[in-house]
């Protein structure tokens, strides 16, 4: 071979090498980088439907007892929108069956129509129909409203729902201790008809596990009728497995232009313990209201109707089974035990037992 050809070979090869040592030696080619996720849509659909087969093996009313079906008491439909990050509203409609054994379609209405402005970092103030400060927070620790109303609301002390303005957020830093007041119209129906309003403030010492206590005041005015002052005191304790609470509340009635009779003065006292024996599983829980004096309001209360005659003690007490977190089932009881009538003479009403299988689902 020539010496030509060597050469030749030669500078190939080192040219190949050069080459190979370069790329191995260059920065990679920029990848291009992974597309962003997509942004969550500034609006949510939700739901949730309970009810319950029914079976009143007893009660003080005769037109009740052995009484026995299906019905929903409550069936929402929820539009959330999010303008910003700190605008949002909600719309929700619900519907429910006739709690008074008169029949009838289920019709949709208003239930939540509002809108909610986060300033000064979480602080909040919300505008419209929206739940009432009376009782929303025990009932969000309560967490069995499917099951049953809290006291305050089942023994019709107030609404759930009010229309107006709401001021409420953090006092401190880590967001134990919070405030809330609310200025309302008052009446269910959220008519303004009324000159006198409805005015709610509660403090409150959370955290999401441990004691909690909450204070709450309010003043419902009513044209005609009976004003009505409210305080309460309510205490709990939460931890993985179980939950417990209990609250005092004292109501004081003004007598008014359409309402004949003398002030009321009427004391509620309640507790409740619930139990994860599985967690998201099955859990057990007990309540017991004491309702001091005769309830004024409870011959009206929807799906379990209750004498006006005498004080009572009604006994809330079932199982709940998780098919899925949010698809439940619970066989419960509720047994409301009269006392003596306040009017002497008359004999204590037959007890009022109502058997239930109750369903709840949401999405």
């Amino acid at each position: 071979m020539c010496w030509t050809v060597r050469i030749r070979r030669f500078a190939v090869s080192a040219t190949m090498a050069a080459a190979l040592v370069a790329a191995g030696s260059a920065p990679l080619a920029a990848q291009p980088a992974p597309a962003p996720p997509a942004p969550e849509p500034p609006y949510k659909f939700s739901g949730l439907v309970f009810g319950d087969f029914y079976y009143f093996a007893q009660s003080h009313d005769p037109a009740w007892e052995g009484q026995q079906a299906f019905w929903f008491r409550r069936i929402y439909f929820t539009f959330d929108y999010t303008f910003t990050p700190k605008i949002s509203t909600r719309l929700r409609l619900e519907a429910n069956s006739d709690g008074k054994l008169e029949g009838g379609s289920l019709t949709p209405y208003v239930k939540d129509a509002y809108l909610r402005w986060t300033y000064f970092g979480r602080h909040q103030m919300t505008l419209g129909i929206e739940p009432s400060l009376s009782f929303d927070f025990v009932e969000s620790v309560w967490g069995l409203r499917h099951i049953e109303k809290t006291p305050l609301d089942l023994y019709r002390w107030d609404s759930s729902r009010d229309t107006g303005l709401t001021l409420a957020g953090p006092l401190n830093g880590a967001g134990t201790l919070g405030y809330g007041v609310q200025f309302g119209t008052e009446p269910s129906d959220y008519a303004e008809i009324d000159r006198d309003k409805a005015f709610r403030a509660v403090a409150r010492y959370q955290r999401t596990q441990g004691l909690t206590v909450e204070g709450m005041f309010s003043r419902l005015g009513r044209d005609g009728v009976a004003g009505r002052t409210t305080a309460q005191v309510f205490a709990a304790y939460r931890a993985t497995r179980a939950r417990a609470g209990f609250q005092y509340a004292h109501q004081r009635r003004r007598a008014g232009d359409g309402m004949s009779g003398p002030d009321l003065d009427l004391n509620i006292y309640s507790g409740f313990l619930v139990a994860h024996l599985k967690p998201g599983k099955v859990s057990a829980f007990l309540r017991l209201d004491r309702y001091a004096e005769p309830c004024p309001d409870c011959p009206g209360i929807d799906y379990l109707p209750i004498s006006q005659s005498s004080p009572f003690t009604m006994t809330l007490a079932g199982a709940e089974y998780f098919l899925l977190p949010s698809v439940r089932f619970s066989p419960n009881v509720e047994w409301v035990h009269y006392g003596t009538p306040v009017k002497p003479g008359l004999a204590p009403p037959k007890d009022d037992i109502v058997w239930r299988a109750t369903f709840f689902w949401s999405w």
